[in-house]
């Protein structure tokens, strides 16, 4: 038997009812009929479906004709498919009203013989309509199973075309972005006709485009369609195992690399290109932390942390590759440039991207960014990786108004961290910062503060000001009260190098240095 459904027009043509005669709704023969059910109650709302046939003598409308008018109301509000009456039972004459809504609504209203009991009608349409479903089932188990072994075999791009060739369309597969991955030869998108969620869950994959709309009757062609989308669930599903498990190599593989394990280049090239980890001509390492004006809880550092590694790690990035370590989302970045500045721009910009895209937390936030220095080999990135910490932890205390913080930015502060039990360093914060911490102390003033700018504007007045919101004038006064308490000259070169090294060694005393370990 094909697979075609069973319509008004079959149902006239099985001898059982030779004898019946379409009364309206002419154009309406071809409705598919899928229930059938007989009315003989006044109640005619609430039980009505789609593509059902309805039978009845009339009795229920024998003093009120005109609700045959209500029946057809609500059969077209359903989308059933006709009436069957037994004429001249209870009913002689069908009302024009009603003959005009059968015509409108397609709705065919048809007599039959009274010789003819309900009984053998239902058994009869009932046969044809099992019949035609069990067929259709058959087909669909047969489709069913396609699907399915296409989809355990990963052959995406022979089920999509199945699907094409069983709806009679193109047919493409788009993820979440709406970008294809996989379609018909001819599929294009300015077609698409329907467009269908793949979901797991809550959680929406990905869409199934086709570019004809499907007849809501044709119930081969919808319960395909279904098993289309169910299978592609599975396929996203499989995917997302895959991708899952890909992440946790990657981040296993890179904790090793940071964390320094020793390991022969050649197997850590080998394991870096078959996890698609990037392995340039030139790798280093970036450390990110985040920050706000007001004080982010352990929680919300850890949202917008994990939202970068998602960030980072997109399909699309072929030149850098995150993950989380003790509360820092560290990234091994991949250049084809050596040199330090080529560095820090490429850094510069992927951080403006990145705080582009941060809006979408609702969070405000900012970064700092500490970067270790280039190296060529995958066996020494975990010393980029010790720079990198360095350059960020150092950098948050000595340069704090400085986003990026390169390691070679912050040379002079590592050998002075390095050497911080050096007895000339004692020398130097006892003569020139334990003085002014000491008057700042006592009198509530900001020399240190305003020492500090100095030298880091390499002596412009100007910008001090404008930095401290103060007058020009009172920082003149300031660096005087300096050099008096001090008794130092401060346009002596030998005297700012004592200051500056003192001061950056000052500065320094918060950094915490287990971040650098």
């Amino acid at each position: 038997m094909e697979n075609a459904p069973f319509t008004v027009q079959d149902l006239l043509q099985m001898p059982l009812f030779q004898g019946a005669k379409i009364i309206s709704g002419h154009e309406g023969v071809a409705n598919e009929i899928y229930y059938i059910d007989s009315m003989e109650t006044p109640d005619l709302t609430g039980w009505l479906r789609p593509n059902e046939l309805i039978l009845t003598t009339g009795y229920s409308f024998r003093h009120d004709p005109n609700m045959l008018c209500l029946l057809l109301d609500e059969m077209h509000r359903v989308g059933g498919s006709a009436v069957g009456i037994k004429m001249r039972r209870y009913i002689q004459d069908i009302p024009q009203e009603a003959i005009h809504k059968s015509n409108i609504y397609k709705i065919p209203l048809f007599d039959i013989p009274l010789e003819i009991p309900f009984m053998d009608m239902t058994r009869s349409i009932l046969d044809q309509i099992l019949q035609r479903q069990a067929y259709m089932l058959r087909e669909l188990q047969e489709v069913n199973q396609q699907f399915t072994n296409l989809v355990l075999n990963r052959r995406t791009t022979e089920l999509v075309v199945l699907i094409g060739q069983l709806l009679n369309c193109e047919v493409a597969v788009l993820n979440q972005e709406e970008e294809i991955e996989s379609s018909t030869a001819k599929f294009k998108k300015t077609d698409i006709a329907e467009k269908h969620n793949i979901r797991v869950g809550s959680r929406n994959f990905g869409y199934l485009s086709i570019t004809r709309k499907l007849s809501e009757q044709d119930h081969f062609e919808q319960s395909c369609l279904d098993h289309a989308v169910t299978v592609l669930a599975i396929e996203f599903t499989i995917r997302q195992s895959q991708q899952l498990q890909l992440e946790r190599e990657q981040e296993v593989f890179l904790v090793e690399l940071l964390s320094g394990l020793n390991h022969e280049e050649e197997l850590l090239r080998y394991r870096a290109k078959r996890l698609a980890i990037p392995q340039g001509p030139y790798i280093y390492v970036i450390v990110i932390k985040p920050f706000s004006r007001t004080t982010l809880d352990a929680e919300q550092i850890g949202r917008i942390n994990n939202w970068m590694v998602r960030e980072i790690n997109t399909p699309r990035s072929i030149t850098r590759k995150g993950v989380e370590v003790n509360g820092r989302v560290m990234i091994l970045c991949s250049s084809v440039h050596k040199d330090i500045e080529s560095q820090r721009r490429e850094t510069e910009q992927y951080v403006q991207e990145l705080l582009k895209k941060a809006v979408r937390l609702e969070e405000d936030i900012s970064l700092v960014i500490g970067v270790g220095g280039i190296v060529e080999r995958l066996a020494n990135l975990s010393d980029s990786s010790r720079e990198a910490q360095k350059a960020l932890a150092i950098g948050e205390g000595s340069l704090p108004h400085q986003v990026v913080v390169h390691i070679h930015d912050v040379l002079i502060e590592q050998l002075l961290m390095d050497s911080a039990d050096h007895p000339v360093l004692a020398v130097l914060t006892q003569t020139f910062i334990t003085p002014l911490e000491a008057y700042d102390k006592e009198y509530g003033t900001n020399l240190l503060v305003t020492l500090e700018a100095f030298l880091r504007e390499r002596n412009n007045t100007k910008r001090v000001a404008e930095e401290l919101s103060i007058h020009r004038n009172s920082v003149l006064y300031r660096l005087e009260r300096i050099s008096e308490i001090l008794k130092i000259d401060m346009n002596d070169a030998e005297v700012r190098l004592r200051l500056d090294l003192a001061i950056r060694f000052w500065k320094m005393k918060n950094v915490n240095r287990t971040t650098m370990l």
